[in-house]
């Protein structure tokens, strides 16, 4: 069976901070990282602006 990798994409107000808080759906599942690991640990594609109509 095949698993398609899910397309990260950082959106450009996280880069206001020096650490962030992802989470899975809960509070007590976040963990704290920082900017430069969440890069790194995402694998991300690339910055956007979510507020921007993309096409």
């Amino acid at each position: 069976m095949s698993v398609e990798k899910a397309k990260v994409y950082l959106d450009i107000s996280l880069k206001r901070f020096e650490t962030v808080f992802p989470a899975c759906g809960s509070s007590n599942s976040a963990v704290e990282l920082s900017l430069e690991r969440l890069k790194q640990y995402s694998n991300f594609i690339e910055w956007v602006d979510v507020c921007k109509v993309y096409q």
